[in-house]
């Protein structure tokens, strides 16, 4: 018998689990003929928007400090082929045909619907008159609920005061207006956001010439800049007294500073763990009450930012980032849909009275969850709850007390202090297509061995690279290279030299003069130029000779000698007589004897 009523009871609940339920509860009030309200897998989703369905973009900029504002933004993102006009309209971006009707480029996809009536929200309070509500965002967390009238983005920014620390879930649903008292949900987005008592922060560890930035290894001798980042987007700490207290983990005794950035050196290798606890001393504002508590009117939308009035006072204060209608409201649900899905608290806490809220327990404040403190790099991060500190202001003491703490691993080496360049040889080495100018650099360094060497070569102004060269360094017991470096032009040049290894990185430069030396003549420079004067000599002689040939004047017949060769004649000048006289006739004066016209 207990057998079988078991199984009623879990098939009771299993139906009841299964059952569809809403990201939103109804209240008393919502008009659900203007604003509908439909349930997870309604097929009038896929439908709700031509060409397909609209993405919500939701995000907020928690974690927050307990006592400051959380904002939530919200993007539409709009299906395939479709963009945001500035104007606001959506439009296609191209000619298509969607279910078998055809839509124009740059046509609505939803044209703007001119409203002749009174629009309101979906509890019935009125919205701004000269509001043209395209979209509707509800919002919903805690119980309560805010209206926004706005376009395709939006933001809601809410104060957390009086709310118990943990972890919360804000819902929203999207409504388009499609004409008259007329409102089609798109969806139901959510985000999840902390409240926190621990102040948000993040520490990041740099050093100069840091080979690998965020691997928490950092060389000897060597300043490292510890920077602190509030996460403080409300500015809630803007008013209030902070101080850092570093303990840098060496035994060189604390450091309190009200400096968002300080530097420690590490004078010894090894594994440190700094840390740092920042204490903030905030004004309590309800010792100071405002003297005028009448609600003021909202401000016009001049691009800033604009808070708007709380229409109910159980609500908390609203800011929007634009000018935008909103309301909020406190109002019990009429159904227990969805009673457990705007947080992870349980259900007695988000009923918790008016009075409760207004002072909360310690109890409370003990089981917030913690918030760890970004890090640049691989870092295991500890935070340090503060929780003896009374929260309540006292006559004598108007002001909140609020903390938080970092604390990480970090790895301190030896590593290459110093380069130095203590020598530069130039000379001419001869190749076979040109001769080139090579320089020697002799570079020297301090402190651990590196693994690589680099040379930039520089135009003179040592802006322009000129060529690189990287190679690595072969083992050793000394720090002592030669660099060579070859030149085919003289000039003036900047030389870049850096070492490296696992952890660390140093450089030098210099400026070098190259100069193709003049009063050294290799062979092949010497047979080139012995080349160019043999080819000066031989252009000289052709030249010389052509301008003798050309002022030569032929002389008479020989009639004797055309008869034939007469027994006694000489045969003939050689031809080297010829080319002599030649070389030094003078005049038309032919000293051959068989050119003259006169016997041998």
């Amino acid at each position: 018998m207990r057998s079988v009523v078991l199984l009623v009871l879990l098939a009771v609940v299993s139906h009841a689990v299964a059952k569809p339920k809403n990201h939103f509860i109804r209240y008393p009030s919502w008009n659900n003929k203007m604003y509908p309200i439909w349930k997870d897998g309604d097929p009038r989703y896929h439908n709700s928007w031509k060409g397909g369905r609209v993405i919500f973009n939701v995000g907020n900029d928690s974690p927050t400090l307990t006592g400051a504002k959380v904002t939530f933004t919200i993007d539409l993102e709009f299906p395939h082929r479709q963009r945001v006009h500035p104007n606001g309209d959506v439009v296609w971006t191209e000619d298509c045909i969607i279910n078998g009707t055809k839509y124009h480029e740059f046509e609505p996809v939803y044209p703007t619907q001119n409203t002749d009536w009174a629009a309101v929200f979906p509890d019935g309070t009125p919205m701004e008159q000269d509001k043209n509500p395209s979209y509707v965002f509800v919002w919903k967390a805690w119980g309560r609920y805010w209206q926004v009238a706005d376009g395709c983005s939006s933001s809601l920014t809410i104060s957390t005061d009086d709310v118990p620390l943990g972890s919360y879930a804000m819902d929203v649903v999207i409504y388009h207006y499609r004409g008259k008292e007329k409102f089609i949900p798109l969806g139901y987005a959510s985000t999840q956001f902390s409240i926190t008592d621990q102040i948000p922060f993040a520490v990041s560890l740099d050093q100069v010439n840091d080979i690998v930035a965020g691997d928490m290894r950092f060389i000897r001798n060597r300043a490292i800049a510890f920077t602190v980042t509030l996460h403080d987007p409300s500015e809630y700490l803007s008013n209030a007294d902070i101080t850092f207290n570093w303990d840098f983990g060496d035994e060189s005794g604390a450091l309190i500073s009200r400096e968002l950035t300080v530097t420690h050196t590490y004078i010894n290798s090894g594994s440190f763990k700094p840390q740092v606890v920042i204490q903030a001393v905030i004004p309590d504002k309800a010792c100071n009450p405002p003297a005028d508590t009448t609600t003021p009117s909202p401000a016009t939308d001049q691009g800033s930012t604009v808070k708007s009035p709380v229409l109910v006072s159980a609500g908390p204060s609203l800011v929007s980032t634009k000018a935008t209608s909103l309301t909020v409201n406190m109002v019990p649900a009429d159904t227990e849909e969805d009673n457990s899905a705007s947080a992870t608290r349980p259900a007695q806490e988000t009923s918790t009275s008016a009075s409760r809220l207004s002072s909360i327990s310690g109890d409370m404040f003990s089981e917030a969850v913690k918030q760890p403190a970004a890090l640049m790099g691989q870092a295991t991060v500890v935070v340090v709850d503060k929780r003896e500190v009374d929260d309540e202001p006292s006559d004598d003491d108007c002001v909140i007390y609020r903390y938080g703490s970092f604390c990480a691993g970090i790895e301190v080496f030896e590593g290459i202090e110093k380069v130095e360049i203590v020598q530069m040889d130039n000379v001419v080495m001869a190749t076979p297509e040109m001769d080139k100018n090579v320089l020697d650099i002799t570079v020297t360094c301090q402190g651990s061995l590196p693994k690589e060497v680099c040379s930039v070569i520089l135009d003179a102004e040592c802006f322009r690279p000129i060529h690189t060269t990287c190679n690595m360094v072969a083992p050793s017991n000394e720090c002592q290279l030669v660099l060579r470096n070859f030149f085919n032009h003289s000039g003036v040049y900047c030389i870049n030299v850096s070492m490296a290894n696992d952890v660390s990185l140093a450089a030098t430069s210099a400026k070098v003069k190259v100069d193709m030396e003049p009063g050294s003549y290799s062979p092949g420079s010497f047979a080139t130029v012995l080349g160019v004067l043999l080819l000066i000599l031989s252009l000289g002689i052709v030249v010389y000779s052509y301008n003798r040939f050309k002022s030569y004047r032929p002389l008479k017949e020989d009639l004797t000698a055309s008869a034939g060769p007469q027994p006694g004649r000489a045969p003939g000048c050689s031809g080297a007589s010829v080319f002599w006289n030649l070389l030094n006739r003078r005049g038309t004066v032919d000293n051959c004897p068989l050119l003259q016209d006169k016997p041998v």
